[in-house]
């Protein structure tokens, strides 16, 4: 059974978060709290079993928090859509390292029961998506398409037509080990 959501006035500053409209209610959470250190960004990841939503008719900001031990773990740049009563949440990164070691990206596909405010994890059938950042996905006749994002470079193609572009950097004390991609993958939640 889900808590009682709290009134707030507005959650807290963030960027890369996820976000899914449900009817009349938009639903986030997740994300980074962005601060500059140095020549890089650290990121602090916020947490995903903190959840907001705003009644997009009243304006009225509610608190949530989410009931699971298989909450996704805190990172920013994850993909999200919804299907039904159920919002999913794929991949993300927890760090990244502007070093030559490879940066921290998640592969797991989660599930929000929306009535429960519980968080599952997925078991993905098939072919399994490496780990990425800022995929994008949508839900079409009951089937989750996540497409793009970012990965950690050598990536080892999971389809013949993927295509693989190293990010670019100027500034020559970031190493650069990621790169965008085009791979699709579908997924059946159920």
């Amino acid at each position: 059974m889900a808590q009682s959501p709290e009134r707030v006035p507005w959650p807290s500053a963030r960027g890369c978060h996820e976000s899914v409209v449900v009817e009349d209610k938009m639903f986030v959470w997740g994300g980074g709290a962005a601060s500059l250190s140095g020549y890089g960004m650290a990121v602090p990841c916020l947490s995903r079993l903190d959840l907001f939503s705003v009644n997009m008719l009243s304006e009225e900001w509610n608190s949530h928090t989410a009931n699971s031990s298989e909450t996704p773990p805190p990172c920013y740049g994850a993909a999200a859509t919804y299907i039904g009563n159920k919002i999913y949440s794929h991949g993300g990164v927890i760090r990244w390292t502007h070093s030559a070691q490879p940066d921290e990206f998640v592969s797991d596909l989660y599930e929000m029961i929306i009535d429960e405010m519980r968080w599952r994890k997925v078991e993905i059938r098939g072919i399994k998506p490496t780990g990425r950042c800022g995929a994008a996905m949508c839900s079409v006749n009951g089937k989750l398409l996540l497409m793009g994002g970012v990965v950690n470079l050598p990536s080892e193609s999971k389809h013949p037509q993927a295509e693989y572009k190293e990010n670019i950097c100027t500034d020559p004390k970031i190493k650069v080990n990621n790169g965008w991609n085009n791979e699709l993958f579908e997924f059946d939640p159920q």
